[in-house]
C-alpha cells in the first residue's frame, strides 16, 4: 500500500514538473518577446547592407583562419561561438590555449574529487562540468563587465566624434581619435575599426563586425545612424549629438530602474537563500533530524517539489524586475 501511494505521489510530481516546465517556457517567451522583436528589426536593417559591405575575400580569409586551428581546439564544440565569446571578452587567446586551460582544470578537479573519496564516475562528471563550466562562467562575467563599461564610455566617444566633425575632420579620422583618446574597452574597439580600414576593409564592414562582436544595442544604433547618413546625407554631427543625448538618457533610466527594483531583488535573494540557510542550521544542530530529508522517499519527493516551486517563483520575480530600456 505504501509503495502504491509512493508511485501515485511520484506520478503526480512528474506531471506537476511537466506543467511547470511548460509554464516557465511560456512565461520566458512572453517576457522576451519585445527584445526578440527589437533584435529582429536590427538584423533586418543590417541585412540590407550586408551585400554592399562584404568583401570578396572574406570567405577565403575565414577558411584560412579555420585551418589554423588544430590540436586540442578540434575537440571543442561550436568553435566559432567560443571564438566569438573570447573576442567579446577582449581576450586574444586562441582556441588551442583555451582548450588546454579547460583540460587542465578538468584534470585538476578529477584528482581533487578522487582524493576526497568520490566514485570515478561521479568524479569524472563533476570534473567535466567544472572544466568547461568554470571558464565559461568566467568569460561570461568578463563579457558582461566589458559591455557595461563600454556602454558607460560610449556617450563620451560620441562627444569626441561630434567635436571632430564640427572641426572639419572626416569620419575615419574621428574614429581614429576616439581609439587614441579613450581607454579600454571603447578605445580598443575603435582602434580595431581603424586597423581594419587600414587593411582594406570598408567602413561599414568594419563597423558591422564590431557590432557583432560587442552585441550591444547602443553601438548598433551608432552604426545604423552612420550608415543611413552615408546613404542619404545630412548633418552627421547633429545626428551623433542627439544619439549621445539619447544614450545618456537610457543610462539614467537604467539606473533609476535598478534603484527601484533593488528592494525586489533583495527580497528574491532572501526568499531563495533562506530555506538553504535553515537546512544548514538544522543539519548542524540536529543531523539525524535533518538527514531524513535526503533518505526518506516521501521527504525526497517533497523536497523536489519544493525546489521546483521555488525555481518558478524566482524565475517570475527575476522577469518582473528585469526591464528592457
Amino acid at each position: 500500500m505504501n509503495n502504491a501511494n509512493l508511485d501515485i505521489v511520484l506520478l503526480g510530481v512528474g506531471l506537476v514538473a511537466i506543467i511547470l516546465m511548460v509554464a516557465i517556457v511560456f512565461i520566458a517567451g512572453t517576457f522576451s518577446k519585445g527584445r526578440k522583436e527589437t533584435r529582429a528589426r536590427l538584423d533586418q536593417f543590417k541585412a540590407r547592407f550586408n551585400e554592399k559591405t562584404k568583401l570578396k575575400g572574406e570567405q577565403a580569409r575565414s577558411i584560412r583562419l579555420n585551418q589554423k586551428q588544430s590540436g586540442l581546439a578540434e575537440l571543442l564544440p561550436r568553435r566559432d561561438q567560443i571564438q566569438k565569446r573570447l573576442g567579446q571578452a577582449g581576450l586574444e587567446t586562441d582556441l588551442s590555449r583555451y582548450a588546454t586551460i579547460c583540460l587542465g582544470i578538468a584534470i585538476g578537479a578529477l584528482v581533487v574529487w578522487l582524493a576526497l573519496g568520490f566514485s570515478f564516475a561521479l568524479a569524472m562528471a563533476l570534473a567535466v562540468i567544472m572544466g568547461f563550466g568554470l571558464p565559461h562562467m568566467w568569460i561570461s562575467s568578463r563579457i558582461n563587465s566589458r559591455k557595461e563599461k563600454f556602454t558607460k564610455q560610449f556617450p563620451e566617444a560620441m562627444d569626441l566624434m561630434v567635436r571632430g566633425l564640427k572641426s572639419g575632420l572626416p569620419v575615419n579620422e574621428c574614429i581614429s581619435n576616439v581609439g587614441k583618446e579613450l581607454s579600454a574597452p571603447t578605445g580598443v574597439e575603435f582602434q580595431k575599426i581603424t586597423d581594419a580600414m587600414r587593411l582594406g576593409k570598408q567602413l561599414e564592414e568594419a563597423l558591422w563586425e564590431t557590432a557583432d562582436r560587442l552585441d550591444t544595442p547602443d553601438f548598433k544604433f551608432f552604426v545604423i545612424s552612420l550608415v543611413v547618413q552615408r546613404e542619404t546625407g545630412g548633418n552627421l554631427g547633429e545626428t551623433l549629438g542627439n544619439l549621445a543625448t539619447i544614450l545618456r538618457s537610457r543610462q539614467a533610466m537604467k539606473l533609476k530602474v535598478k534603484a527601484l527594483s533593488s528592494e525586489a531583488k533583495a527580497s528574491a535573494w532572501i526568499v531563495g537563500l533562506l530555506p538553504f540557510i535553515m537546512l544548514g542550521l538544522i543539519m548542524t544542530m540536529n543531523y539525524d533530524y535533518g538527514i531524513v530529508l535526503f533518505t526518506h522517499p516521501t521527504a525526497i519527493v517533497t523536497g523536489i517539489g519544493a525546489l521546483l516551486w521555488m525555481s518558478v517563483g524566482i524565475l517570475i520575480m527575476a522577469k518582473m524586475i528585469k526591464f528592457e530600456v
